[in-house]
């Protein structure tokens, strides 16, 4: 009796003093939960941003290896999934694992299967990062995710500009070196991948800072805005230019609070329109030959942020995303602006679009002068050629196109010009040339997969906060699709993640709580992801072996040479580019024999690139076979007529220098 009165008594108490225990462990793992998203996906972006955004196929394969067997083992062991998919994020992934599909299909009929396994290891890159998002974040941790990828975004911005001003400690800007041109490249090798970046972190600071509780994320967010403008700016880059403008419109549609999105808008434009005249007043800045004006660059750029991060704290202390416009004002002044675009559409429209059109079609080279920013103001280029000879290639492969990764070869026998061009720089279109009708349409249902992802958690969100994250990628995304649409940044490995991760990360909103998975699915899904980091492996090490036989060449070593040509060969037997280096290693070493019939195995694997043509007669040369090397440098010279080097050969006759 005295012990069921004392179980009756202390029982309730033990309970009392559980449910604090237990709250208070909950709260720590979502703390725990909510930091390693934060650090997690801040890694992620830098980790993508600073390797050359990560262009390269050793570098993406290697994460696209990371990335598939981190959930192998995570499903295998029962960490992983934390979370369940929602319909719409699983519908984005059926739509990127259906495009690698019909990339891995192409196989069956590609000029290169060297190419298109590059490009199978760069689709499933991206799917297996969508799919570590929406397995290991969920609604406790999403917005904290965002946040790393946001600030991670934003970082890689300061860095860039980092490079200009003080190259000796954010590292040198290599291609603009290499290539003595004035457009900021760092970290990623190209402007226009620069560019595109600049302006989705534009989107990004100014949707986060108009939303977010935080004054200390609001004023970081707004601060580093005329940061992302600059590096846009210094890129020197057209649909950069366009990229900044659809951000602010993007963000303006999708956000919440758009008063306080209007007013730090003007801020931010202040302040990088200040930065972007201590630029001009900096001639070695602007054109990349040195440093002077470093400082005065650097001070507009503090008084900037400070400016801006000023703003953000007092929209957030007077609660400026409350504030609302009255109907009946909003009302009348959209009609009026309606009614003035069209009208000024209808009056300067049609001469402007005449001359935009005719600007395009005018395919020169940007135009010439000591002012970086006078190319802003043409839009010609050689875009309008590469893109009707991809048109040429649907035309003639409709169904099919001639497989992923192999644009390069068709421009070379359609070129109009000895321009070299590996990618069509159109997303559709380069879809269109390589995978045919299916490439495209799954393309598309890929971006409207994504869009749609996006758009349902931007409705289903009530915090403003959500809302704001919500915004920032999805109007990041829309900027993203722009500059796909007149550049290669579906290959700008980084550019695209960035665009990929965020509605991955903003759509894990949207899943329900971890749920166990049945072991036959269990099975599948590790194997799925097993294969899919298999996919990964030969490529990587066939570059990787191929790279360390030309230094080994580079330095005389002629044996290692030829011992890691031959490992390039064996791991991936498909590879021309393995078969070309094990031949250039056999030439040097005078086994001519050995080397040709690795040349012809080369051109066997791909017999419409015209490199392995033009060095099979080179060796045919070498061995006295005049016949047939006149014949390998017809071939050559029909796959590609325009290069160069034929271009040059006339001037060599008779001198033993060719065929």
């Amino acid at each position: 009796m005295l012990a069921d009165e004392a179980v009756t008594t202390t029982a309730p108490e033990t309970v009392e003093s559980a449910q604090p225990s237990s709250r208070r462990r909950v709260e720590r793992s979502t703390v725990v939960a909510r930091v390693a998203a934060f650090l997690g996906a801040l890694g992620l972006v830098l980790v993508y941003a600073l390797r050359g955004g990560s262009y390269d196929l050793v570098v993406f394969q290697e994460h696209g290896l990371v990335i598939w067997w981190v959930l192998a083992i995570g499903i295998a062991v029962g960490l992983l999934p934390r979370a369940r998919p929602s319909r719409p994020a699983l519908v984005l992934l059926g739509a990127l694992l259906a495009y690698a599909l019909w990339t891995a299909v192409s196989l069956t009929w590609t000029e290169s299967a060297e190419r298109t396994t590059v490009e199978l290891a760069r689709v499933l890159d991206y799917l297996g990062l969508v799919a570590l998002l929406s397995v290991t974040l969920g609604r406790d941790n999403w917005r904290a995710g965002a946040a790393g990828l946001a600030f991670g975004a934003l970082v890689v911005c300061a860095l860039a500009v980092g490079s200009r001003l003080a190259p000796s400690v954010f590292g040198t800007d290599h291609a603009a070196a290499t290539l003595h041109i004035d457009r900021l490249s760092s970290p990623f090798g190209y402007w226009n991948a620069v560019a595109a970046w600049g302006a989705m972190s534009t989107a990004i600071g100014l949707a986060w800072s108009a939303h977010d509780r935080s004054r200390i994320g609001r004023a970081v967010a707004l601060a580093l805005v005329p940061v992302a403008c600059l590096t846009t700016y210094l890129t020197y880059s057209r649909a950069g230019l366009g990229g900044t403008l659809l951000a602010v419109l993007a963000v303006l549609a999708f956000s919440r609070s758009r008063l306080t999105v209007l007013i730090h808008t003007v801020v931010a434009a202040a302040g990088a329109a200040l930065a972007v005249l201590a630029v001009r007043g900096a001639p070695e800045i602007a054109r990349a030959t040195g440093t002077r004006g470093s400082a005065t660059v650097l001070a507009a750029l503090v008084f900037a942020a400070a400016l801006c991060a000023g703003v953000a704290v007092l929209t957030g202390l007077h609660r400026a995303d409350k504030w609302r416009i009255p109907r009946p004002v909003v009302r009348p002044l959209a009609i009026a602006g309606v009614v003035a675009v069209i009208g000024a559409g209808a009056v300067i429209g049609p001469g402007l679009v005449r001359h935009a059109w005719h600007s395009f079609t005018h395919t020169t080279s940007a135009v010439s002068s000591t002012d970086p920013t006078a190319r802003l103001a043409s839009l010609s280029g050689t875009r309008y050629p590469v893109w009707k000879v991809a048109l040429k290639a649907f035309d003639a492969h409709p169904v099919g196109g001639n497989g992923a990764g192999t644009f390069e070869f068709w421009w070379n026998r359609h070129a109009t010009d000895p321009e070299f061009v590996r990618d069509a720089h159109n997303l559709w279109l380069q879809n269109m040339a390589e995978l045919g009708a299916p490439g495209l349409l799954l393309i598309i249902a890929l971006t409207i997969s994504a869009l749609a992802l996006g758009v349902a958690v931007r409705r289903r969100v009530r915090r403003s906060a959500s809302a704001g994250a919500t915004a920032a990628f999805l109007s990041a995304f829309v900027v993203y699709l722009l500059h796909a649409s007149v550049d290669w940044m579906w290959e700008s490995t980084a550019v695209t993640v960035l665009a990929l991760a965020g509605v991955a990360a903003v759509g894990a909103r949207l899943g329900s709580r971890r749920f166990r998975l049945r072991w036959p699915a269990r099975a599948a899904l590790v194997l799925l992801a097993a294969v899919a980091g298999l996919v990964q492996v030969p490529g990587l090490i066939s570059t990787t072996a191929i790279r360390r036989s030309q230094a080994a060449e580079r330095t005389g070593n002629g044996d290692q040479a030829l011992a890691w040509a031959r490992l390039a060969v064996n791991a991936e037997p498909w590879s021309a580019s393995a078969y070309e280096q094990r031949g250039l290693v056999l030439e040097s070493a005078g086994r001519l024999p050995a080397a040709a019939q690795d040349l012809q195995r080369a051109t066997s694997h791909e017999s419409t690139d015209f490199s392995h043509w033009l060095i099979r007669a080179r060796i045919e040369t070498e061995r006295g076979r005049l016949a047939a090397a006149t014949s390998d440098y017809q071939r050559a010279h029909r796959l590609r007529p325009l290069a160069a080097v034929f271009a040059l050969a006339p001037f060599f006759k008779g001198t033993g220098a060719g065929p």
